[in-house]
């Protein structure tokens, strides 16, 4: 199993609408192929701090996704909603 964990620090009044575009990736995401699991929290000691924990399959079902229009079109949007590169980590899970 693959898990993708991504932070994202949104700019002064983009918080609200980095949200909604991560949470508008929800929905289609649980119907991709190799999907285990998909959550996003925002911080609660600082509202521009925001998260995303994924469990995939492999990483081949992760990098997939990645390519659909609607995920482009959200990567594409982030300068102008984050005030920073997202930053991610990715690991495989501890071996058995």
């Amino acid at each position: 199993m693959l898990t993708q964990v991504a932070f994202f620090t949104a700019r002064p009044e983009q918080s609200d609408a980095l949200g909604q575009r991560l949470l508008a990736l929800v929905g289609p995401t649980w119907q991709e192929p190799g999907y285990v699991g998909y959550d996003i929290y925002q911080a609660s000691d600082a509202a521009e701090d925001w998260f995303v924990y994924e469990d995939w399959r492999s990483s081949t079902d992760f990098d997939r996704p990645m390519q659909v229009p609607r995920v482009q079109a959200f990567m594409s949007a982030l300068d102008s909603l984050c005030s920073e590169a997202p930053s991610c980590a990715r690991s495989n899970g501890a071996p058995k």
